[in-house]
Order: C-alpha cells, then sequence, then structure tokens
C-alpha cells in the first residue's frame, strides 16, 4: 500500500477533476508563483497566471473529455512527486505530467 502525506492526497482529487474538466483556472489554484510550461507549440517557464491563460486555451483547442491518472510518485531523498495520466481530448490522448515543489504546489506542467 503507498501511503502519501494528508495534503498531497486531499488535494489530489482536486486537481484531477479540474484536469478532467478542462478546467485551467481551478488547476491554477495549485500552481507555485511560476510554472514550467511544456504544451504542443509552447515550451517555457511562465508566470501563474500566464499559465493558466495558456493552458485555458488549449484546453477548449483539445477539446478536453476527461482525465485518468495512472501514477502519484511519492517524495523522497528530499525530491518532490509528480503525477502522470492521461488526458483524453477530442484530438486524441494526451501524457500529462506534473511535478510538485516541497510545498506541495505544481511547479512543472508536460503535455506530449
Amino acid at each position: 500500500m503507498l501511503l502519501l502525506p494528508a495534503a498531497v492526497t486531499a488535494q489530489q482529487p482536486a486537481i484531477e477533476n479540474a484536469l478532467a474538466k478542462g478546467q485551467a483556472a481551478d488547476l491554477g489554484v495549485h500552481f507555485h508563483s511560476t510554472v514550467e510550461l511544456s504544451i504542443p507549440g509552447t515550451e517555457d517557464v511562465y508566470a501563474a497566471d500566464k499559465a493558466v491563460t495558456l493552458l485555458a486555451d488549449f484546453f477548449t483547442r483539445a477539446v478536453v473529455k476527461g482525465y485518468k491518472r495512472n501514477h502519484l510518485s511519492t517524495p523522497q531523498d528530499g525530491r518532490t512527486h509528480y503525477s502522470i495520466g492521461d488526458l483524453q481530448t477530442a484530438k486524441g490522448t494526451y501524457r500529462i505530467t506534473l511535478y510538485y515543489n516541497a510545498a506541495r504546489k505544481i511547479t512543472e506542467i508536460k503535455i506530449q
């Protein structure tokens, strides 16, 4: 059985719900002040509000249909944790990886 800190497991359903519904603003609540964002056609470090805008545009263009988490790591040896899942859209399925800092804020998003 995998044990995660309570704060991680408490926020995870909200993050996954935001992804499943393509709600960038709801996901943005969990962002660090800057986010390294890698989505098709865009890759850079952005202020949280700009990252929300770019994700909202991507979610709208791709037409998000759902999200399924495949893996959630635990922090260890001073490293932060991450999650990997599938973002189902009208344009196909994308693999999405979220990286979190020690404060459990999203610092990086990769959509492939």
